[in-house]
């Protein structure tokens, strides 16, 4: 953009029907319905409820944990040294999980069911004591 100039004028609703970003106006009702369903169960059940209650993915992510834990296949794990922390709390500030990665990290523990190895601990670790481990056969016992 700064190259080549910015452009003199934007089309928010360029290629959409009637300037509505939906494909028929009563697709809002499916849209403000999953929205009001998102937003009623942060209010009522707790932060990450969607994710708790809802989402088809989780039982697939649980049992999967699981199974790769009780048969000690080898996979992608987390792993800390609770010597080098230096407490900044980034860990747990950052994850989009919400855990409490300084007490896993404090514990020695990285497993928790809840963790999707989204690796935003890893990169906003400043110590770097919190790394990636393909590790084969070793399993943690998971938290909850």
């Amino acid at each position: 953009l700064l190259r080549f100039g910015f452009p003199h004028k934007l089309a928010f609703t360029y290629f959409t029907t009637h300037g509505i970003s939906v494909a028929e106006p009563g697709a809002y009702i499916i849209y403000y319905g999953v929205l009001s369903l998102c937003v009623t169960l942060a209010f009522t059940a707790g932060k990450r409820s969607f994710c708790h209650h809802v989402c088809w993915m989780a039982p697939f992510m649980i049992s999967g944990r699981w199974l790769r834990n009780r048969f000690q296949w080898p996979a992608l794990h987390l792993r800390s040294e609770k010597i080098g922390c230096t407490n900044c709390l980034t860990c747990t500030r950052d994850c989009p999980m919400s855990l409490d990665v300084h007490v896993l990290v404090q514990q020695g523990r990285m497993e928790n069911l809840e963790c999707i190895l989204c690796g935003t601990c890893v990169d906003g670790c400043k110590a770097g004591i919190i790394k990636f481990a393909y590790l084969n056969g070793e399993s943690e016992a998971p938290r909850r």
